[in-house]
């Protein structure tokens, strides 16, 4: 598909993740297609950054922007803590590079600094050294996925320990509600109804996602509790298996007892074979077995 000078540098401008930066050229070429056009146009390119922009929120791709022209943004140090000497790898989802708003890098910087603390505590490198049969390669390493929310665009589901963000939708008494049903065609998870007073959530389908209220322009909707998804024993190799819940709402404490819960219960498990996995010892186990 042939392409306008002027689309080309709008759509490389727009501010995304390194992870996901390559799709805007991919999707702008989707929209000229669908409308029938041989050629991504001025057009083309905005629709496709204001795409974005609905997709990410005004506040993250605003963010990004700055740190695009190279201007200061409050980024955690914990985001980019790099610590090639262990033998665990904590891994972010896109909120790292501001792909998020800020309450749930909020979320995800309160839980960093404690988790590494606690790690180094356990001294899960040396349990892990200790364990090593063979030479120290990535397998042995233990694989940390951190997420801002439950859409988990990096997949916490395939990691030894896996943690996610979530939010307890309510009802912002002081707002008034104008049905104008944003919020209702925006839930993916079909949990929202609106009701003569406004938007009614159905908990046992809602993944706490905090999409809602970032979508509600009158601030109805709100965060009424924040706290952790926590999963464990997922891997993608050999055998993969997808990480299992152990708790689907907790908060930091609850996350941290259950990682020290995970390292104890595989400090005292006894390698048979050449490795042992951390997907092993839960298969072994039972997720039960890690529950607090």
């Amino acid at each position: 598909m042939e392409w306008n000078d002027d689309a080309v540098k709008i759509v490389e401008a727009i501010p995304l993740p390194p992870m996901i930066a390559h799709y805007a050229k991919i999707d702008a070429e989707r929209r000229a297609r669908k409308k029938g056009l041989s050629c991504v146009t001025t057009d083309i390119a905005r629709e496709t950054e204001k795409g974005y922009e609905d997709a990410l929120g005004k506040e993250a791709v605003e963010l990004m922007r700055k740190m695009a022209a190279g201007e200061e943004v409050q980024l955690p140090d914990s985001f980019f803590v790099d610590e090639p000497d262990e033998l665990y790898s904590i891994q972010l989802c896109p909120a790292k590079f501001g792909a998020s708003t800020m309450e749930k890098r909020e979320q995800m910087s309160r839980l960093l600094t404690p988790l590494r603390a606690k790690l180094k505590e356990l001294g899960i490198s040396r349990i892990l050294t200790d364990k090593a049969t063979t030479s120290i390669m990535s397998h042995h390493v233990f694989r940390v996925a951190v997420n801002g929310c439950s859409n988990a665009c990096f997949s916490p589901y395939f990691s030894d320990f896996g943690v996610m963000g979530k939010y307890r939708p309510g009802v912002n008494s002081g707002r008034q509600c104008t049905h104008c049903g944003v919020c209702v065609s925006y839930c993916s998870e079909k949990a929202i109804t609106l009701d003569e007073k406004g938007p009614v959530f159905d908990l046992q389908k809602c993944v706490m996602c905090a999409g809602c209220a970032e979508v509600c322009e009158q601030g109805v909707i709100c965060t009424k509790e924040k706290g952790y998804k926590v999963v464990i024993g997922g891997t993608g190799s050999r055998h993969p298996r997808i990480a299992q819940t152990v708790a689907e709402f907790t908060d930091l404490d609850g996350v941290l007892r259950i990682l020290e819960k995970c390292v104890r219960v595989l400090e005292a498990t006894p390698v048979e074979g050449r490795v042992i996995t951390f997907r092993d010892v839960v298969k072994k186990r039972g997720v039960e077995t890690f529950k607090v």
